[in-house]
């Protein structure tokens, strides 16, 4: 994301063993089932991008676009048509009849069967997201633990209900190795793509970020704050999730949480509130003077309010 020569867009399918994946702004306890997650090895891990915990197993492909930041197009813009879009084209091609929805769902038949995530940094943007194919379903409704609030918003009973896999939609003698070179080939022919093999240089670069952040505990499970005041809200653009510490009226401490699609670090529109006083008024107008679209999505001002006085 930082180092890569780009001259194109780089494009990447992967695979990861037993995992949930936190989004940058979740609380793991809330998210996940530890006890089960330890008693069968799946691995918790947190992800640079806002959005909602996802679980994957080597059924389950995952997909990445990394390109320079447009001028022409939002990030928004971006996800739907450069990433999605060419995405939902080669899965049609493929008799899969897939469709966007919502914000980041991408869905068959009513059922999702991948998100969409993205952040950016340093004028570059990345796109990620995930293709259950063959995942065990019933594992990731079992870790998995979704805030009846969530599944309430979307009118559904539980997670293992509205999600699906692609195999379902394919020939049952495709295996996940069949489609994922399937799905390479006719991508190819939506972005040109040129293969490129890590060095042995890249790897090393790669086990540093690993080591410092993302095999890390502390960025991991470091968004578990014990605040004294706490309140959440559910809109359209996601759940925004409020941690207040509160000292005589001012804001000491400030954590902000959820699942909004948020694409910079929310720590810097947690410091604009930290030593505020926690009046409607005063908040009122700092929000109101902050672009909130890269912090927290679509998600308004009027509705941190929300979140924050009611």
């Amino acid at each position: 994301m930082e180092h890569a020569p780009l001259t194109e867009p780089l494009f990447m399918i992967w695979q990861a063993d037993k995992c949930a994946m936190l989004g940058a702004y979740q609380v793991a306890q809330a998210e996940v089932d530890l006890n089960f997650a330890h008693e069968q090895n799946i691995q918790i891990v947190r992800r640079q991008s806002g959005g909602g915990t996802i679980f994957t197993d080597m059924g389950t492909l995952l997909y990445t676009l990394i390109l320079p930041e447009s001028r022409e197009k939002s990030s928004k813009e971006i996800v739907r048509e450069v990433f999605a879009a060419p995405l939902v084209r080669a899965l049609n091609q493929l008799g899969i009849p897939a469709h966007m929805e919502g914000r980041n769902d991408l869905l068959v038949e009513g059922k999702k069967f991948a998100g969409l995530a993205q952040y950016v940094r340093q004028g570059r943007v990345c796109s990620h997201g995930s293709l259950l194919y063959d995942t065990d379903l019933d594992m990731l409704a079992r870790v998995l633990q979704v805030n009846p609030d969530k599944i309430e918003s979307k009118g559904i009973r539980s997670v293992r209900s509205r999600v699906t896999n692609l195999r379902e939609y394919m020939d049952a003698s495709v295996s996940l190795q069949a489609f994922w070179v399937m799905l390479e080939q006719t991508l190819s022919d939506e972005w040109a793509l040129e293969p490129y093999s890590l060095t042995a240089s890249d790897l090393e670069a790669i086990d540093v970020i690993y080591q410092k952040k993302y095999g890390n505990p502390d960025w991991t499970f470091g968004r578990s704050p014990k605040f004294s005041y706490h309140n959440s809200k559910r809109f359209p653009a996601g759940k925004i999730e409020l941690f207040l510490d509160v000292v005589q009226g001012k804001i000491a401490a400030c954590s902000i949480c959820g699942d909004f699609l948020g694409t910079v670090p929310i720590r810097g529109l947690e410091q604009l509130l930290e030593h505020q006083d926690f009046r409607y008024e005063t908040l009122g107008d700092i929000l109101s003077d902050v672009n909130l679209t890269p912090y927290l999505g679509e998600i308004t001002s009027e509705q941190v309010l929300t979140c924050l006085f009611e």
